[in-house]
């Protein structure tokens, strides 16, 4: 794929001080414990399948038992002629691609290794940058439906003027930073339509106390509004982000992770349902996860609601055992419970090297206590409460990684053509599995 015309690619050099030399980062533990968990609480407890067989091939077969058949009968000779097979469905999983780039000139490689220590706070301060973002583009898509919608203006009071958009979703401002290049886009079914005349707009400033941002029809450039942009197209995802063909949004054709919005979508799916080749119509809560309705609701009476109920339906996978929520609804029941609130210390061990922890509220409920954790990326009035048990972050190779080619890991950078400089590649091969869709809910809050 060609670069933009008028995209401008700026290349690191020894003015913006931007060193990465393997032997800096042979012990990668302060990077994944400091940049890529610590505030991404579901990522970081999650459990991770990293090896080669974790989402190896065309496809990862993930079955699920659903019903266990409708056979039976007082009568043995009747059992015997109206016997059935278990129900058993089987989500073909596939790999989406997780990419944060940066490059170097090859003269300040070279400078940089004979005097490595003069470089080092630089090197780190951008390879922190590298992985903080793969990281947090992981933790949201974890969250989100696979579209790559970032957020939205025009469905609700949201709204664009000269470039500057008022997000229907004030708390989705956080998913942009400044030099992210979007599309504006509409949505119909599975399928989504790019703007009129597929013009970018290039994030220029981001306010996260209005929650707005502004944008600009060329790169580094004014403000103002892309042509074709209009409530017509209230979508906003990144570019590269959202294929646009029929039936893009697909699960076999999506481009970002299939999140929790994926797997748990707030509404039922249609009779025309095709979730990794399965239609999950046919039992809508056992393969798409029970969903609860709580707006009438304070938080505290809906999320023990919603827990009690999905309880009841006794899965084989056990009872739910963590509820994640928006920081803003955490807040929120924070104070409703005026000092009543209890607490408790979440240990999660990300791997062998990494373990961190974390402050939860207890949720007391007729089936015992409930830990209910905020979680950025969580979407607002929107809590999911989860069999941790039951879901599975699969990637070939660690979370995220330098990308290299195999036999060649020595090799951090790639050479670029035409140009006396290297490409910098973090990333990974991922997606999110779940074994037992109906041990889950999402629940719609009242704030």
């Amino acid at each position: 794929m060609g670069t933009p015309a008028n995209t401008a690619i700026a290349y690191s050099n020894s003015q913006d001080n931007l060193q990465v030399l393997k032997q800096l980062y042979s012990d990668d533990a302060w990077v994944m414990k400091d940049l890529v968990f610590n505030k991404n609480r579901f990522l970081s407890m999650v459990d991770k399948d990293e090896t080669e067989m974790g989402l190896g091939g065309l496809n990862f077969p993930i079955p699920v038992l659903y019903d266990v058949g409708g056979g039976g009968s007082a009568n043995l000779g009747t059992a015997q002629s109206y016997q059935t097979a278990p129900a058993i469905a089987s989500f073909l999983l596939t790999t989406v691609n997780i990419y944060r780039v940066g490059s170097i000139q090859n003269q300040f490689l070279r400078a940089s290794a004979q005097n490595i220590g003069a470089f080092m706070p630089a090197a780190k301060m951008n390879v922190k940058s590298l992985y903080m973002g793969a990281a947090n583009d992981i933790a949201f898509q974890m969250f989100s439906d696979g579209s790559g919608v970032r957020g939205t203006y025009g469905l609700g009071s949201g709204s664009i003027s000269s470039g500057v958009i008022t997000l229907d979703n004030l708390g989705m401002v956080y998913q942009f930073s400044v030099n992210m290049a979007l599309n504006a886009f509409s949505i119909s079914g599975s399928t989504a339509t790019q703007s009129t005349g597929a013009n970018l707009g290039y994030v220029i400033a981001v306010d996260t106390g209005a929650g707005t941002i502004t944008v600009s029809p060329n790169q580094q450039g004014a403000a103002g509004t892309p042509t074709g942009w209009s409530s017509s197209f209230p979508y906003l995802g990144r570019a590269g982000d959202t294929l646009f063909s029929t039936n893009g949004l697909n699960s076999a054709n999506m481009l970002c992770i299939a999140g929790l919005g994926a797997w748990i979508p707030s509404t039922a799916p249609a009779s025309n349902d095709s979730f990794f080749t399965q239609n999950r119509y046919v039992s809508p809560t056992k393969l798409a996860g029970l969903r609860f309705v709580g707006t009438a609701e304070s938080i505290q009476d809906c999320l023990i609601d919603a827990t009690n109920q999905l309880a009841a339906q006794s899965s084989e996978a056990g009872d739910p055992d963590v509820i994640f929520i928006n920081p803003v609804s955490y807040q929120t029941l924070v104070k409703n419970l005026t000092g009543q609130g209890q607490y408790q210390m979440i240990r999660a061990k990300v791997n062998e090297e990494v373990e961190i922890s974390f402050k939860a509220l207890v949720l007391p409920t007729a089936n015992g206590e409930i830990s209910i954790i905020q979680d950025k990326n969580c979407q607002s009035q929107t809590a999911y409460i989860l069999t941790m048990k039951t879901w599975k972050l699969r990637s070939l190779g660690k979370i995220p990684q330098f990308l290299t080619f195999p036999g060649f890991y020595d090799m951090l950078g790639f050479p670029i053509a035409g140009q006396d400089a290297v490409e910098i590649r973090v990333g990974g091969y991922i997606n999110l599995s779940c074994n037992a869709p109906g041990a889950n809910a999402v629940v719609l809050l009242p704030q």
